[in-house]
């Protein structure tokens, strides 16, 4: 007898309610989890070329999992402290989504995607997001400290406050007029 509680592996499998699956100590490849509420939920086992669309986050705990190649689309993420994630192989990307009070800090995240999201109160202090894609997406006050910007793309994105003395941003991309926020730290002034 093998239920779903029971099994300890999924593949490509699509999963709409979490409510009789206990998510602790399993592992999912090529699975979809659609219109989930996986408020509350924790998830410590690996998480391999997964989508999470439309999906419910908020407080989600993600200790120890491996996200690897891990896709959140149109999903509401609140309160997520991804920096307890296992960092081998870490791979995620974030379209369309609100990002609210996350921990991103001191993670290899390089070549991520932020595309057209809402990022608000949430912190990148020390984190590596060279090759980055911001694409689109709103900033409100988000912390970057001691980021490796280098290359990233923030073409058409708003709201970023950088400072280019304490992060590095080197052939990285900014649309004007909102690039002339990164002269604010030095005092600068347009008209």
């Amino acid at each position: 007898m093998n239920s779903k509680t029971e099994q300890k592996e999924f593949y490509n499998q699509t999963i709409t309610d979490s409510t009789d699956i206990s998510l602790q100590n399993k592992d999912f490849t090529n699975c979809t989890f659609s219109g989930c509420d996986l408020s509350d939920v924790g998830f410590n086992g690996i998480l391999e070329s997964c989508i999470f669309a439309d999906c419910n986050l908020s407080l989600t705990s993600f200790k120890s999992a491996k996200l690897q190649d891990v896709k959140f689309k149109r999903c509401k993420l609140m309160g997520v402290n991804f920096t307890v994630v296992s960092t081998l192989g870490l791979t995620i990307s974030f379209v369309e989504c609100l990002i609210r009070s996350c921990n991103f800090n001191l993670l290899p995240l390089d070549k991520a995607g932020f595309i057209n999201c809402e990022i608000i109160e949430t912190d990148f202090m020390g984190t590596v997001l060279t090759n980055s894609k911001f694409n689109g997406t709103t900033f409100v006050n988000v912390t970057f400290h001691n980021t490796n910007l280098n290359k990233a793309d923030f073409s058409e994105a708003h709201g970023y406050a950088i400072n280019p003395l304490t992060n590095n941003v080197k052939e990285a991309i900014f649309s004007l007029p909102d690039a002339v926020s990164l002269l604010s730290c030095m005092g600068i002034k347009l008209k």
